[in-house]
């Protein structure tokens, strides 16, 4: 009979070897692996003492740090599944994932921070767990089929869907990284990825079950490749994962050179091209590898060791993991010929359980092999377009269906569209990926078509989906449309689309135009002055007009240090317009008076 492959139990027999090892650090803790097994089972303990069953949904909102750490593997111990809540996600949608998931209970440290959220579920204040007060408790046993966390991803209904993820498969990764990357005590991982990415979880967990460390940094450090440099050298941190957007600004900003320790560097979540592979190398003399995943897939299926100066334009995805397997299938669902096109598919011991409480979903994306069944019973649809070399390396050629990836985040169209139609002062609209000519970074663009007798505007619209979706979602154009153009089959034309022309908007509204002028004047400069552009509209996305998330990370300091604005690093992500911000500033000034 084959052991179990549970998470925790990994960590435990890593524990009994190196209990003195430093298992978490940051700047300002350190925890020992016997300090963390101690304090997660007292978590673990408090957990089952409130009533808490193997198999429950057990909703998460904390900032990263050493509790996070503490408070997922106490969830995991207890039998139970985590649900990442990212604090910075609008209220309404983390009401609809804590409602659907049907979260037994809420973690979190801070009570304010999950106020506005609709829920009838119990909040737990890990601050209040009292190490020993829980004694009588014993610890379940559970198969490793059992749920290890659930992350929701965008939908193409308009509602985000969950992702079920067993134990076994995530054991089955951290496996394969383990025998691949081979850390050890030596070794420092390095926590950057926000929680409810699955990213995260490698991150996390592979350390701890290597003897090795991992440092989690601040928040507001990882956006500034000058504090994560620091941050490294401090830390000694020797394999880190970048999304290529904040490679390319690592890259640029030349700090690699001096993070002497690292000897591994990853790139997913994104296309990685060679060029940027090309600079990373130029200054780092350690390994680059590419790795590819949805989240399906428990975190990554494919993986491609990079080399400086190949003849590439995008960097291949690879070949798959020894979990995996790949087919590349037509239409048909035969196997394309050899370097020919066609859709990716995955197979293995690798696959999520499907999609929380949505069966006819998931049967749309996890479908019976009947392409090789000995692989496994179920392949999962990527929607991604590969062709295979003929040395079995993937090449990555896009997407078959509506969903985009912008920055790192998986974004379903549909989703948007479907939100921005559900608003009473909407009729009909699509949404676009357009390509910003000066930069080439992508962007969204709406068109929407309003209801009869509705006046609206731009900045309604902005801050009506900015309560309803996460800050990457909301589209940085909208354009008005009379009536929205289709083709003879009646599906919505999307080169006609491109043709439509942005219109002035009307201006924000605000009882206090002197305040409002102010301040948006004040930041405007900032703006300029970090993006080093001349001219940037009021209403331009600041990712569209050349930035990226570590010179938003530049503005936030310039606006903390220069003018005493109390905002955080978040708000600029979801307000990502002059215009926007300056209003949530002056709200807040007028709040705090």
């Amino acid at each position: 009979m084959c052991p179990k492959k549970l998470i925790h139990h990994e960590f435990m027999k890593q524990y009994k070897r190196t209990p003195g090892n430093i298992a978490l650090k940051s700047d300002y803790e350190e925890m020992t692996y016997e300090q963390l097994e101690c304090r997660s089972n007292d978590l673990a303990y408090e957990l089952i003492h409130r009533g808490v069953q193997p198999g429950d949904i057990i909703g998460v909102s904390l900032n990263r740090g050493i509790q996070l750490i503490i408070t997922l593997m106490g969830i995991l111990k207890a039998g139970a599944c985590y649900l990442p809540l990212d604090p910075y996600y609008p209220r309404e949608r983390l009401t609809y994932m804590i409602r659907h998931s049907r979260t037994r209970l809420l973690v979190t440290d801070d009570i304010t921070s999950v106020a506005g959220i609709r829920c009838t579920c119990e909040v737990m204040n890990v601050r209040q767990v009292i190490p020993g007060q829980v004694t009588t408790a014993t610890l379940p046993e559970i198969d490793d089929s059992t749920l290890c966390y659930v992350m929701y991803t965008s939908g193409s209904t308009g509602v985000p869907k969950g992702v079920m993820i067993s134990h076994r498969t995530v054991v089955n990764y951290l496996h394969w990284m383990k025998s691949t990357f081979q850390p050890d005590a030596q070794d420092c991982v390095l926590s950057q990825s926000t929680f409810s990415f699955d990213i995260s979880v490698w991150e996390i967990f592979l350390p701890l079950i290597s003897g090795a460390s991992c440092a989690l940094i601040p928040e507001e450090m990882k956006y500034d490749p000058a504090l994560i440099s620091a941050f490294i050298q401090r830390h000694e941190v020797t394999v880190a994962q970048f999304v290529p957007t904040a490679l390319r600004v690592i890259a640029d900003a030349k700090v690699l050179i001096e993070c002497l320790s690292l000897r591994c560097l990853i790139s997913g979540g994104e296309a990685l091209n060679q060029a940027l592979v090309d600079d990373l190398a130029a200054q780092f003399s350690g390994q680059i590898y590419n790795l590819y995943g949805p989240t399906e897939a428990t975190i990554y299926a494919c993986w491609y060791r990079c080399e400086q100066g190949e003849d590439e334009t995008i960097v291949p995805i690879g070949q798959p993991l020894t979990h995996a397997s790949v087919y590349v299938l037509d239409e048909q669902m035969n196997l394309v010929r050899e370097g020919e096109c066609g859709e990716l598919y995955l197979s293995g011991d690798l696959l999520a359980r499907g999609y929380l409480y949505q069966p006819e979903l998931t049967e749309t994306r996890f479908i019976p092999n009947r392409t090789v069944p000995e692989d496994g019973p179920v392949m999962y649809r990527t929607g991604d377009r590969v062709r295979q070399r003929p040395d079995g390396v993937l090449e990555f050629h896009g997407r078959v269906d509506n969903q985009v990836k912008i920055r790192g985040h998986r974004i379903e169209l549909d989703e948007i569209s479907n939100t921005l139609q559900s608003l009473p002062q909407v009729r009909h609209a699509a949404v676009i990926l357009s390509t910003h000519e000066a930069s080439q970074n992508p962007y969204l663009s709406a068109y929407y078509v309003p209801a009869e007798g509705e006046a609206v505007t731009v900045q309604a619209l902005k801050l009506a989906l900015s309560g309803r979706l996460p800050f990457f979602m909301v589209p940085s154009v909208f354009i008005a449309l009379e009536t929205m153009p289709t083709l003879p089959n009646g599906k919505i034309d999307q080169t006609a689309l491109l043709t439509q022309k942005q219109e002035d908007d009307q201006p924000m509204a605000n009882n206090n135009t002197e305040l409002r002028e102010n301040t948006e004047e004040q930041v405007m400069n900032i703006w300029r002055q970090v993006l080093n552009v001349k001219q940037i509209a009021s209403d331009e996305n600041f990712f569209d007009a050349g930035g990226n998330s570590l010179l938003m990370s530049k503005v936030h300091r310039r606006l903390k240090k220069d003018l005493d604005i109390p905002i955080s690093i978040m708000d600029l992500f979801q307000y990502p317009t002059v215009q926007l911000i300056s209003q949530v500033i002056n709200d807040k000034f007028k709040t705090q008076s």
